[in-house]
């Protein structure tokens, strides 16, 4: 990482480079890493974060660029256009000057593209059911770009804007390759990041990458995509030491732990990030699931309060919002909120699952099927629709089904232990105890936070005449219990079979006291413990 002067100058360099060419979401995010840049006078109060920093600290790197402010009369008016959103207009006023000036050049090119995108929203708003429609300009954008590509003739931004044009017409290979000239010249250029982020896979190689200190925050983002959890946390956390307060950074750890079901500290982060930045609405639907899973009502409604006076226009208030009514068991008035997310984005991947979730407890058997496909459509590797899928069919006993569609998020989230009981689930239900077995035992292994796997395992384990296995596995059951200070039909159930186990195998001692917890119960478990006393005393 170079000195955090440099950084600073870089970032600095960066937002108003962004901003002049109207590229506003790239120009916000550097801009609000350049508030969130630790401070000298911060690293007084921390020996360990100074001793870090001047540990890994470039300090032969030098940013050297100097922003300079456009002054061409026709560019300034032309801005103001496309701010105005009139982008034919502003198209048309630099038509002169494209072959004089790259900054004209770009936003000749990028108001056309504006004003594409905003026929294509206006033909989908005009026909709700039509879900193939294009921008109408990228034709014409791709012949001329395309020419001044092999010419060599396109600046930075310019190559960005024929990198969408790419990906837009599904040429994803070239698109991926363009970004990575982008991102050569460009390298703050976050928007390009993700652009990339979402077109490489595991697989390909990072080696051709610019060597810049923004590969750190693309590999942690990538790793977040990935569900690599840990390794996501652990590289954003090195960069706090360098950006203390930003609330970037700070999401992605609160997003990882929460991905990892670590709920609690997750809350921790969120919170830490809303007392930063107060106004935010990016990612509070995040941050309402875990209020919702621990039934936080209190919470729950002060941040749909928050969220709502803050803005209400906005998917993820009302995401937020449709939580707050479902919690209350509104569902009705859930699924409103949720529906008018989607007004707002129709590709809003979290209305879409939520909604499911709500049409489900209405036993709207259809309403949730055609919620979750929506969301498959949009996404097909988030898991969540496709687990949704699975819930409603295994519900309706179409077991085969709910099957294929819990193997598909299980292909999402191969280390999600909730994925695999329910595929194992299933295998038990159609009497496949072999295949119910091998998931129980990858859930086992991928850490069940539930503890749902090991002790269905151990009844497996019992029912094949697997009893060395079946008591290893009630004893981790049971010791899992203990620790958790549960008690309920599961403990109840281990305490028996162990009871009997260690009865047959001559361990009095241990049978006794199995036998002896058993009378903690109420109903059949009493007698069993009974007559195992019985058997014992004789």
């Amino acid at each position: 990482m170079p000195k955090l002067s440099e950084i600073h100058k870089e970032l600095q360099y960066y937002t108003r480079y962004f901003s002049e060419n109207k590229l506003y979401q790239s120009s916000k995010w550097t801009g609000e890493l350049l508030l969130g840049l630790t401070q000298e006078e911060d690293l007084q109060s921390s020996q360990f974060a100074m001793q870090f920093i001047q540990n890994n600290t470039d300090y032969q790197y030098q940013f050297l660029r100097e922003f300079v402010p456009e002054n061409n009369d026709i560019i300034c008016v032309a801005r103001n256009l496309f701010d105005l959103r009139e982008f034919k207009k502003c198209a048309s006023l630099l038509q002169g000057l494209i072959h004089k000036n790259e900054s004209a050049m770009f936003l000749y090119y990028y108001s056309q593209y504006m004003y594409g995108e905003l026929r294509k929203e206006e033909e989908m708003f005009e026909n709700e059911n039509s879900k193939t429609a294009t921008n109408p300009e990228l034709k014409l954008l791709d012949r001329e770009l395309s020419k001044l590509y092999d010419q060599k003739q396109l600046s930075q931004l310019n190559l960005y804007l024929y990198g969408l044009i790419l990906k837009d017409t599904l040429r994803l290979r070239e698109a991926k390759e363009v970004f990575i000239q982008v991102l050569n010249q460009l390298p703050c250029f976050w928007s390009a990041w993700l652009e990339l982020c979402r077109l490489l896979t595991e697989e390909d190689s990072i080696n051709e990458l610019p060597n810049h200190w923004m590969k750190f925050f693309w590999i942690s983002n990538f790793n977040l995509e990935k569900f690599k959890n840990s390794n996501c946390v652990e590289s954003f956390q090195l960069l706090l030491y360098y950006f203390r307060n930003s609330n970037f950074i700070i999401n992605q750890i609160a997003n990882a732990y929460y991905n990892n079901q670590e709920f609690e500290l997750s809350l921790e982060w969120f919170e830490r990030l809303l007392s930063i930045d107060p106004y935010r609405y990016e990612n509070l639907d995040t941050y309402s699931n875990i209020l919702y899973i621990k039934e936080n009502q209190g919470e729950l409604a002060n941040l749909a309060l928050q969220s709502f006076t803050n803005n209400k226009y906005v998917p993820e208030t009302c995401c937020v919002v449709g939580n707050y009514y479902s919690l209350m068991n509104e569902h009705a008035k859930a699924i409103n909120y949720f529906q008018r997310a989607l007004k707002l984005d129709k590709d809003c991947l979290a209305a879409w699952t939520l909604m499911g979730h709500e049409y489900l407890e209405m036993k709207n058997v259809a309403s949730a099927i055609q919620s979750y496909r929506n969301a498959v459509e949009i996404d097909p590797k988030d898991f969540r629709a496709w687990y949704g899928l699975g819930q409603t069919y295994a519900l309706q006993g179409m077991n085969q089904y709910a099957l294929y569609y819990f193997s598909r998020a299980v292909i999402s989230r191969p280390k999600d232990a909730r994925m695999w009981n329910a595929m194992a689930e299933c295998y038990d239900k159609m009497d496949k105890k072999n295949e119910a077995m091998k998931c129980y035992e990858r859930a086992n292994s991928c850490k069940d936070k539930e503890g749902i796997a090991i002790h269905q395992l151990a009844k497996l384990y019992d029912a094949v005449g697997k009893e060395d296995k079946a008591q290893q596995a009630f004893e981790e059951s049971l010791k899992r219990k203990d620790e958790e200070q549960t008690v309920d039909k599961e403990v109840s159930e281990a305490l028996l079979y162990l009871a009997r186990v260690f009865l047959k195998k001559g361990d009095k001692e241990r049978a006794m006291q199995m036998a002896k917890r058993l009378y903690d119960f109420n109903g059949p478990e009493r007698d069993e413990a009974n007559q195992i006393m019985s058997q014992l005393n004789k």
